[in-house]
């Protein structure tokens, strides 16, 4: 009887196998209930003698959904589409070149150097982690291998995504807090601002930003769901009709995880926007109220007024263009689900923004210090030169200070770098 019992419940498909059946047949990983109902629908099709479609190529097998956020669609589609391919562009140029100058012999010593190095990395990071989405808001049609590429490694990307934009933010800081030491504490500045600290620094926070972020790929369910459609080849002929399946992908918030959710949403909103805002203006008014850059004392070498100018205009492109980004996001922590047109305008205005603060520092530093424009254009020149003399040369001239400066500039930083030869600074 026992033995009887036990084979009765084997017949009793448990979701796991009924899972297992659709992979098999449809090559497609459903949940239970939408594969019965496929299954169903098509079971009752073949009755009806309507046969699977023998063209299946030529019909769409994902349904190309382009509203991710209802409501404002168009901001996100338009920005998407002729916003961030140009930008895209210019973030790699500009960083890569950042990365590049920040190499040369000027900057050795310098430890806000590798916090500098560090941040336009991140912005390559932030910038290129769009690039699905970009594809896939400039196809009109669903492409096969596009749609469930898009949308399974979505959660994946945007965190990848929030990691390199709160590394990028957390490292602005960085670079704005040494800057305050730099100017208000030099011998502690001296004694702690080393490289040893710097890369610590960079590998503790690195790990916490992504443990923070991790959090997106847990609370995040992407589920493809099937539908079974109709298609008729030939008005004309009789028995026309074939059927053929169409998945859609629909992302949400794995309910199971809410809790975790709100918490990973305030602590986000803590730790990587308003906290660091509201650090980085308090320390920008303390700079500020020290002095102004034009009379950077006597006591800053050549190479340190370059970086403090750097790490000034950083602060000050991240604060225009990443503050609005904190009212936004305490504004709709506040509202919740309440979420207003204008709150999605503001929010894509945002992310653009965020876009747009990632690609410019180069283009800020080549517009607001001459040291970095006499590097960079020296190091471009070299870079197209195909004589290995002279290229050479360009590469030794982008290294050194920029010669235009005047007579005593020149030669203080001559003393300086020979009274300090002994013992190496750090700025």
């Amino acid at each position: 009887m026992a033995h009887h019992h036990q084979e009765h419940h084997h017949q009793v498909p448990i979701p796991a196998d009924i899972v297992r059946m659709c992979v098999d047949q449809f090559d497609k990983v459903l949940e239970p209930y939408n594969c019965i109902q496929v299954m169903a629908t098509i079971q009752e099709l073949e009755e009806r003698g309507v046969a699977k479609c023998s063209m299946p190529s030529a019909l769409p097998e994902y349904r190309h959904i382009m509203n991710f956020t209802s409501g404002c669609d168009w901001a996100e589609l338009t920005y998407l589409q002729y916003a961030v391919p140009p930008l895209m562009i210019l973030c790699f140029f500009g960083n890569m070149l950042n990365v590049l100058i920040y190499g040369l012999p000027f900057f050795n010593g310098s430890s806000s150097v590798h916090f500098l190095r560090a941040k336009a990395i991140a912005n390559m990071v932030f910038m290129f982690s769009r690039i699905l989405e970009v594809l896939h808001a400039s196809n009109t049609q669903s492409l096969s291998w596009l749609e469930p590429l898009f949308w399974k490694s979505r959660p994946y990307l945007v965190m990848v995504s929030n990691i390199s934009g709160t590394m990028s933010t957390w490292l602005t800081l960085m670079v704005t807090l040494e800057t305050v030491m730099c100017i208000m504490t030099p011998f502690i500045f001296k004694k702690y601002c080393t490289k040893k600290t710097t890369w610590t620094v960079l590998i503790m926070s690195a790990f916490a930003a992504t443990l923070l972020h991790v959090a997106i790929v847990i609370v995040t369910d992407v589920q493809e769901h099937a539908q079974v459609k109709h298609y008729i080849q030939n008005f004309k002929k009789e028995n026309a009709a074939c059927w053929f399946l169409q998945s859609v992908f629909r992302v949400r918030n794995d309910p199971y995880y809410e809790t975790y959710r709100r918490f990973y949403a305030t602590a986000t909103m803590a730790v990587s926007i308003v906290i660091p805002t509201i650090a980085m203006l308090v320390f920008t008014i303390l700079i500020i109220k020290k002095f102004t850059f034009k009379n950077l004392g006597d006591s800053f070498t050549q190479r340190r007024k370059c970086v403090l100018r750097l790490t000034a205009s950083t602060t000050f492109t991240h604060l225009v263009l990443e503050g609005p980004a904190t009212l936004t996001h305490s504004a709709s922590a506040i509202q919740g689900d309440n979420y207003s047109y204008l709150m999605c305008i503001l929010n894509h205005g945002n992310n653009l923004a965020s876009l747009v603060n990632a690609t410019i520092p180069f283009f800020v530093f080549l517009i607001c210090n001459e040291q970095f424009r006499h590097m960079a254009l020296m190091y471009i020149k070299a870079m197209v030169e195909c004589d290995p003399v002279k290229r050479k040369s360009y590469f030794i001239l982008a290294g050194q200070r920029n010669s235009r400066m005047s007579r005593v500039e020149t030669d203080r930083s001559f003393v300086e770098t020979t009274r300090v030869a002994t013992r190496p600074t750090h700025v």
